[in-house]
This record gives structure tokens, C-alpha cells and sequence, in this order.
């Protein structure tokens, strides 16, 4: 009931709603536009204004929203989109009202995905429906089967647990990829998105966010924060992609030497009883303890994002050695926003809408569901305990929410890349990590000749603008008023 009266409230700052039908532009598919559907369904029955869901491939959603941005021809009122696009979107953007602002609706909403991913410039332009994490998964019933455990000790020296580093990630790949499957066949060492259109990239990022987080040199992860000079080619870098790689390739027996599997591959094959462990997004933990699709439901163990005891220095261009195994969690993606363009027809109604679809009793519809897209990000999903364990099982959740509340709260917790020209630096690493795959170029070369696009893209867009960008995005300094 406290939330209806907050709700009330905000919609009485809000205005009147607007009797036109709203236009909502996103990514097609159930994940992202499926949630959209549901309370634009909702909304029109209460509110009395139609909603019209625009669905449009990944691929081209980014190009068809700022072709209508710089033409005019803007034909959407709400656009639910990427936290990274902000940068480049926020000039033809709309302020979230300021009373929403103030709500419990937006103060409730946990600082990694509120302070940063909603505002730019200091300026509030969107608001979160979704918080993405990257975290690891296991097969416990394979971690405690006692042949396992004897054998991982015999030729590690070390008892089998879940890795605390990406060196002990890529061990236990190693041995669980010859470890017979139960039930016969083949078994993966761990399960990581390698596809084309796949996500991959944020697979790579999450290994080398451990290496390149130096407690003294903070913000080196994609570029030096100085000079813009690109990172992506370093001795961290190149360790992180030789790591990756060999994980991907534990997932070869399953995968028949094809190429590869996407984000949803990863976590349905997990899900399978394909591997002993994977990465991917928070939505593996609703996917793996699904009774009605998983055939591991209570097998399944957490772990957040192994870490490393060695970090590259960017000063003295060489590793330092930590006191322990440190993990740096990462912010995959940063997840999906919505957010009113100037040229909306109803503005008014497209922040109803808004407010209506991030109101917590629909958010916690959509984070609880696996086929959703949207992940935890509200504070009280963090502790809504009885809710995740009516799903999951207790011992799951128990450890399903630890891992996304000490993955949140680590002062090591890794940003995304966000800065305007995005979708481009993406394209460009993309691609020449697709050559390493296919076995066309090595990893060193295929950074090497990244960077050296990254760094044209920097210049063409403005080194000194892109620094004072980059410098916001990974906190070194504070958002402009």
C-alpha cells in the first residue's frame, strides 16, 4: 500500500496522461520486449492510454534510433535501450522529472545501476529496468563427487573447490573437460559465449577486468585515463583473451567444433548438464534452478567473478603481486534503460509508462523471471529472501544473493565501457576477436590492430572530449552539474 500512495504521488507530479497511444521502441524478442508488451498491456487497462511495443533486431536498434534523432523523424515516445548508449542519446533526450527523481521509486533502485548508468553529465536522462552482473556457476554435484575431489587433488595439489582466480577457473576447466559426464558422453570444462552476435566480448572483458584493476592506478581498464591511448593491447589484455580462449575451448566436445555458443546458449546448455561451470549474467541462476527446464535444478552452486594475485601495472609496464587472489567483479553491459526522447508526442504519459513498467511490484515480476532478460536491481530484490528461495531452492538463493551483494558492494567492482562512439569501439574489437577465433590472426595482433582502430576512433571524435568522457564513465571524477 506505501508503494500505491508513492505511486499516486509521483503520477500527480507527472501531470495529466495523455489519451494519444504511446510509441515504445526496443530490441525485439521475448527478453527485452516481452516485459514491455506485459505492462503496456497493464497500463493501458489502467490508465486508459494504449501502448504500441516497436520491436526492432539488436543489430539495428541503435542506428534506427539516432537516424531518428538527427533527422527528426523520431517515431517513438519511450525508448528501452543499453545503459551504454546514453552518452550518445542524451543530448536529444528528455530530464526524468524531478519528482520521480525524489520517489522511493528511483531512490530504491541500488547506486551501481542509479548514480551512473541513469544520468550523464550530471544530468538525470533515463531510468534502470534491469542491473547486469556477470557471476559463475558450478555443478555442485560434480564438485563433491569423491572420485572428483581425489582426482582434482592428485593433480592440482589442492582441494576442488569453486575458483577464486581466473588461474584456478581455467584448472578446473582443464580437468573437468576430460572428466566423464555422469550418464555417459561428453562434458564441457566450463561454458563461456563465443559467437558471433554472441556477446563475447563481455566474456573477455570479464577476465581481464581482474588484471587490469590496479589498487593505485584506477580507470585503466579500456584506456589510460590521461591520454585516451588504448589499453585493449597490453600484456593484461593479452593474458585475459589467451583465457578465455582456452576456457571456450573446454566447451569444444559440446559443441561439435561449431562456432560457439551466445549468452542464451551458455546458460540452456549449463542448464542441460553440459558443463561443469559457466559465465554469463545473472539469468543462469533462474535458467539452471528452473524445475521445468534444468535438468541440474538443485546441483547448481554460485561463485562471483574469479580474480587474480597478479595486476598489471600501467606505470612501471609490469605485474605486481597482490597478497591474495583479489576478485573484480564486473558490471556486463550495465543492462536496459528507458528513457523519453524531446520529440515525444506525449511525454507526460511516456513517464507514466515509465514509472508504471520500473514500479517494484512489476520489476520484481520480471527479475524473478527467466525468460525476461531483466535482472535484479532494486535494493529490496537483494534481500527478498523467501521470494528467490520459492524458486530456487533455499542453499541456491542463499548463495545466489550473496554472490550479486558482495559482487555489488566490492569497491573492486569493475565498470562497462560508456562513452559517446561506443557501438563503434565494440565493432572494432568485435570483429578482430572474431578473426582470433576462426584462426585467421593471433591474439596479440588482433589487439594490436584494434587498439590502433580504437585510437582512430578517438581522434575523429575528439581525444580531449573523449578523455573528460572517459574520465566521468569510470569515476574518477564527478559528473558535471
Amino acid at each position: 500500500m506505501r508503494w500505491l500512495v508513492t505511486f499516486v504521488t509521483v503520477l500527480a507530479f507527472l501531470g495529466p496522461v495523455a489519451a494519444a497511444p504511446l510509441q515504445v521502441l526496443t530490441r525485439d524478442g521475448g527478453p527485452i520486449a516481452g516485459p514491455a508488451i506485459r505492462h503496456g498491456e497493464s497500463f493501458a487497462q489502467a490508465r486508459g492510454t494504449g501502448v504500441s511495443v516497436i520491436q526492432r533486431p539488436f543489430s539495428g536498434l541503435y542506428g534506427e534510433i539516432m537516424i531518428g534523432f538527427v533527422t527528426g523523424r523520431e517515431t517513438a515516445d519511450v525508448l528501452i535501450f543499453p545503459a551504454a548508449w546514453l552518452p550518445d542519446f542524451a543530448p536529444y533526450l528528455s530530464s526524468v522529472p524531478q519528482a520521480l527523481i525524489d520517489s522511493p521509486l528511483v531512490r530504491g533502485i541500488h547506486p551501481a545501476y542509479r548514480d551512473t548508468l541513469m544520468r550523464w553529465q550530471g544530468q538525470w536522462k533515463a531510468v534502470t529496468l534491469d542491473g547486469d552482473l556477470h557471476m559463475g556457476a558450478y555443478r555442485r554435484d560434480l564438485f563433491e563427487a569423491p572420485e572428483a575431489m581425489a582426482g582434482f587433488e592428485r593433480a592440482y595439489g589442492r582441494p576442488l573447490a569453486p575458483p577464486r582466480s581466473w588461474t584456478e577457473y581455467g584448472e578446473l576447466a582443464a580437468f573437468f573437460r576430460d572428466w566423464p559426464a555422469p550418464g555417459g558422453g561428453a562434458l564441457a570444462g566450463s561454458f563461456e559465449a563465443s559467437a558471433e552476435g554472441g556477446q563475447r566480448l563481455w566474456y573477455l572483458f570479464s577476465h581481464a577486468a581482474a588484471y587490469t584493476a590496479h589498487p593505485d592506478h584506477a580507470g585503466h581498464f579500456f584506456f589510460d585515463p590521461e591520454t585516451m591511448t588504448p589499453e585493449i593491447d597490453n600484456p593484461a589484455w593479452r593474458r585475459a583473451l589467451r583465457e578465455y580462449l582456452a576456457a571456450v575451448s573446454t566447451a569444444r566436445p559440446r559443441t561439435d567444433g561449431g562456432p560457439g555458443l551466445d549468452s542464451h546458449g551458455v546458460r540452456s546448455a549449463f542448464a542441460a548438464g553440459g558443463a561443469a561451470m559457466a559465465i554469463d549474467w545473472t539469468d543462469i541462476g533462474l535458467v539452471a534452478t528452473d524445475p521445468e527446464g534444468s535438468a541440474i535444478t538443485s546441483d547448481v552452486g554460485f561463485f562471483v567473478l574469479p580474480g587474480s594475485q597478479e595486476v598489471w601495472n600501467p606505470a612501471t609496464k609490469r605485474w605486481d603481486r597482490l597478497d591474495a587472489p583479489r576478485p573484480v567483479p564486473f558490471l556486463a553491459f550495465g543492462g536496459w534503460i528507458a528513457a523519453v526522447p524531446l520529440g515525444s508526442r506525449n511525454p507526460e504519459a511516456a513517464w507514466d509508462f515509465i514509472a508504471w513498467m520500473a514500479a517494484p511490484e512489476r520489476a520484481d515480476q520480471d527479475v524473478t523471471d527467466g525468460a525476461s532478460g531483466f535482472n535484479p536491481y532494486r535494493l529490496s530484490q537483494f534481500e527478498d529472501f523467501e521470494r528467490w528461495a520459492g524458486l530456487m531452492g533455499e542453499r541456491q538463493a542463499r548463495e545466489y544473493l550473496g554472490v550479486l551483494r558482495e559482487s555489488l558492494s566490492s569497491p573492486q567492482t569493475a565498470r562497462d565501457l560508456r562513452i559517446p562512439g561506443y557501438p563503434a569501439y565494440m565493432s572494432a574489437l568485435d570483429r578482430w576477436i572474431g578473426r582470433v577465433i576462426a584462426g585467421e590472426v593471433l591474439p596479440a595482433e588482433a589487439l594490436a590492430a584494434a587498439a590502433v582502430e580504437w585510437d582512430q576512433i578517438t581522434d575523429r571524435l575528439g581525444r580531449a572530449s573523449q578523455r573528460r568522457h572517459y574520465r566521468e564513465a569510470m569515476g574518477l571524477e564527478a559528473q558535471a552539474p
